[in-house]
């Protein structure tokens, strides 16, 4: 049976990209070169992904075993989420604007639970569902907090009033005690803050005379800060994963702006009172039972949102929880009535709240852990990591770009990973909630009603991760122990994690500007028409990006590159440092004069052959390059040395009362040879531009060498 499934399902698809296929659906054959686009770039995108994660086992750096293993799984998780995300977009369903026609007379009611929002709120939504264009509609204002002035203003507005004296159970509760008491065939559920447009029952009402269906639900809007700072516009659910779950029968209720059908609800004996909120479970409930859903996914109402950081915290911690707590304590995979795509919907619903909290972190504290310590999760050379990784990066990127268009992703991107912490938290609530749902809390939207609370206290885990980036980067670079372009790798690294933490930080601190007028959000036909530059100029600057630095590492050249970087460095210690270059001196070495090996460093030039040779003629010359007072700067002098391929030894030598180390390279058969070598340092290496010396060494100091090596 699955396999007569899977194979039909194939051929409907092969019949989609060959142009075969015949089309019924609205804007199904015009979304067909985005779609197939989107399908073709998720396949190469898990074929490039298995190949990397292949790879990547075979390269895990066991040395450091608790750390490489979880990233390995933090990866493989990563394409799993990919998969699952283009699982659920690879067929998304639109509807048109002006609805289906409809010949049946319903009876509405329209529930407008208030718990104690602000009278200015309450007292839009009502005289906006009261302008609503439909003959047969009753208006009941549900008040749970039993507030006279909302009493009042249903007496005057000449709505239905309900106040119960018993508030459990919150929403659910309140609406529950509504339904018993009304006998409406549809009932339209707004939220007190969500103002209906006039024609919000007759666009949808059509919908409800194809058999089994439970409810319709409008895509929301919202009144937001220009810019959008906090993602609250939550766009890739509305414009895609819930357009994706409509083709699976799988589109959820939010709770607001939508419409149930009363006989649907009194199979499953209401709305549902487990979990948080009644929506996710209330449509899960009627999936079960058989009952069908249809997403409209145009905006038909205009709410508000979270204003500061503190209230999108708590929305979204309670949205999180409500999504785990039925994936931990009431999983849909135990639930026979679903179908796989559905089981899989709602699992995949509380699944993403789970990598965010738990697994993107790896990959923001991966390069903080690198450059302190030295220790990669690989073993591999750093260009072998960067040409399997790079490209399933990008065509991970255009996946998800093309699975989204025109809906940009990488602020949602930013929002969803910078909420971590809630995350977090949201897990720990559902873990410990089995038997009690936690309390619900309604938010506080409008701006000028929120206690200002200082923003800073609120992203100091997602600062922790951008100071914690930054301190590694500068330190790693002043100390300058590791290979260049392993450096380099988790710099970039490093700057993704600063971008990806900053989004919210920056939402959370920033001064907002509100638009002066309300609109409802353009649609989908609207986004199409704008240029596809600045649809994608996000998705194609980080692709540009990626592709330059999966260039740059596969044409390093490691001692032009070195070299350069080295010099960087060393100017960088010489101006913090304060100090002036010491002057060359070319006075005797006194007797206290030490001869130190050369640094045991990768080299690109090995020292001839004769060297290593215990009893061969050395030669008799050397090059005095520089002579400075510290260890640290002689170090540094000789990393340029030894890149630019020239083996260096040090002497300390102590005169008129000053220890100097003298930095050398050698030996030579001849003066001439000797002054050759020294104008080809001034050539080649940048920082060392002052004089140098041609000396004639010691047999003591060439002994003390050939001593050092040898031993």
């Amino acid at each position: 049976m699955m396999a007569k499934k899977i194979f039909w399902a194939i051929k409907k698809w092969w019949s989609d990209v060959l142009g075969t296929r015949q089309y019924f659906r609205y804007l199904e054959k015009e979304d067909r070169r985005r779609r197939l686009t989107g399908q073709f770039l998720t396949l190469i995108t898990i074929t490039l992904g298995m190949i990397y994660l292949v790879w990547h086992w075979q390269h895990i750096n066991w040395d450091v075993w608790y750390y490489s293993f979880a990233f390995f799984l933090a990866e493989l998780t990563g394409l799993v989420l990919f998969s699952f995300f283009a699982f659920n977009a690879w067929f998304l369903r639109y509807h048109a604007p002006e609805g289906v026609a409809f010949e049946r007379t319903f009876s509405v009611d329209v529930f407008i639970p208030v718990a104690g929002e602000p009278m200015e709120l309450v007292r839009k939504t009502v005289e906006a569902a009261l302008r609503i264009d439909f003959q047969n509609k009753k208006i009941y204002i549900l008040d749970d907090k039993e507030d006279e002035e909302v009493k009042k203003l249903a007496e005057t507005s000449g709505c239905g009033y309900f106040a119960r004296k018993d508030h459990s159970h919150a929403k659910a509760g309140n609406m529950n005690y509504a339904f018993q008491r009304t006998d409406g065939d549809l009932i339209l559920a707004l939220d007190a803050d969500q103002v209906p447009h006039p024609q919000i029952i007759n666009k949808i009402i059509g919908y409800f005379k194809i058999p089994k269906i439970a409810f319709v639900q409008t895509k929301q809007d919202y009144k937001l800060p220009i810019g959008d700072p906090f993602g609250n516009a939550d766009r890739i659910f509305y414009n895609v994963m819930q357009s994706g779950k409509d083709n699976d029968n799988s589109a959820f209720s939010c709770g607001s702006g939508v419409i149930y059908q009363r006989v649907a609800l009194q199979e499953i004996g209401g709305f549902s009172t487990w979990n948080l909120v009644e929506d996710v479970h209330t449509s899960m409930l009627l999936h079960e039972r058989g009952w069908r859903s249809v997403y409209y996914n145009h905006p038909l109402t205009k709410g508000t949102a979270p204003a500061d950081i503190y209230g999108v915290y708590r929305q979204r911690r309670q949205w999180a929880a409500d999504s785990l707590r039925i994936l931990f304590w009431d999983g849909p995979y135990r639930r026979k009535g679903l179908s796989f795509k559905q089981k899989f919907q709602y699992f995949h619903l509380g699944f993403v709240y789970l990598v965010a909290a738990f697994v993107m972190p790896f990959f923001f504290i991966t390069p903080i852990l690198a450059l302190l310590s030295q220790e990669f999760v690989l073993t591999s050379p750093v260009p072998d990591y960067v040409i399997h990784r790079f490209p399933y990066f990008i065509a991970m990127s255009l996946a998800y770009g093309m699975l989204n268009y025109p809906t940009p992703y990488m602020k949602a991107f930013q929002m969803w990973t910078g909420l971590f912490p809630m995350f977090i938290h949201a897990t720990w609530i559902s873990l410990r909630s089995r038997k009690k749902k936690p309390a619900y809390r309604v938010n506080v939207k409008p701006v000028e009603l929120i206690k200002v609370k200082n923003p800073w206290i609120a992203v100091l885990p997602q600062q922790g991760i951008i100071y914690l980036s930054i301190f590694s980067v500068i330190y790693a670079f002043l100390v300058g122990s590791m290979a260049w372009n392993f450096y380099f790798l988790n710099f970039v690294w490093a700057m993704w994690s600063i971008w990806t933490m900053s989004g919210i930080c920056l939402a959370a601190v920033k001064k907002h500007k509100w638009p002066t007028e309300e609109v409802l959000e353009d649609t989908l036909e609207d986004k199409k028409a704008h240029s596809f530059f600045s649809q994608t100029k996000e998705l194609l600057f980080t692709v540009l990006v990626s592709i330059f630095i999966l260039i740059l590492f596969t044409n390093w050249e490691a001692s032009r590159m070195d070299q350069f970087l080295s010099g960087l460095r060393l100017e960088i210690l010489q101006t913090l440092s304060l100090e002036k270059p010491a002057v060359p001196i070319s006075k005797e070495i006194s007797e206290t004069t030490k001869v130190a090996a050369p640094v045991q460093q990768k080299v690109t030039e090995a020292p001839p052959a004769e060297s290593k040779k215990e009893g061969l003629d050395l030669g008799d010359w050397a090059v005095q390059v520089i002579v400075v007072k510290t260890q640290n700067r002689a170090t540094i002098h000789q990393e340029q040395l030894m890149v630019a391929g020239f083996p260096t030894y040090t002497i300390h030598a102590h005169v008129r009362g000053t220890d100097w180390i003298l930095v050398r390279t050698g030996f030579f058969k001849s003066e001439g040879e000797a002054r050759e070598v020294g104008e080809k340092i001034q050539r080649t290496v940048s920082i060392l531009k002052g004089p140098y010396w041609i000396t004639k060494v010691s047999a003591e100091e060439k002994g003390s060498l050939l001593g050092n090596r040898n031993g």
